[in-house]
């Protein structure tokens, strides 16, 4: 090979470099989720941890009558769109979450749960959003996906 021929290889090699990383981040969005799996059920009346009380109201508002909301998990994870995020459930299977884009502050997300439709919710300024997530030891586990705390 002639010198100039490698100064073009070494070139191109830059260039790639360089334009590289750029690329692959603009192709992948990602979004922090925090992912808080909820046991409610009619066992009892306990409410832990007692922040879990505004989630009651609000299911009471509803009128689904759970009585007894137990924290599970509380996780924070990145979901981007090119690979589902798995999150694990204490039953045994794991929620899918992965990004199907971003327009004015809000996420849409697509949630799949096993032996459940996959659905899509729209996670933005609105507070929490909550999805069903399969039955455990007598009750229902519940996703609470909220955009984090800034």
């Amino acid at each position: 090979m002639t010198k100039p021929t490698w100064a073009v290889l070494a070139l191109l090699f830059a260039v790639g470099l360089v334009m590289g990383p750029a690329v692959a981040s603009a192709q992948e969005q990602k979004v922090k989720v925090q992912v808080e799996v909820v046991l409610a059920s009619n066992k009892g009346t306990a409410v832990e941890p007692p922040e879990l009380n505004k989630m009651k109201e609000a299911f009471q508002k509803q009128n689904f009558s759970f009585t007894s909301f137990k924290r599970m998990s509380l996780d924070t994870v990145e979901v981007g769109a090119q690979k589902p995020t798995e999150v694990k459930l204490p039953n045994g299977t794991n929620a899918s979450l992965q990004l199907l884009g971003m327009k004015d502050g809000s996420a849409t997300l697509r949630v799949i749960i096993p032996n459940q439709s996959s659905v899509e919710v729209e996670l933005g300024r609105q507070g929490a959003v909550y999805q069903k997530a399969g039955k455990h030891v007598g009750g229902e586990l519940i996703l609470v996906l909220v955009p984090p705390s800034k």
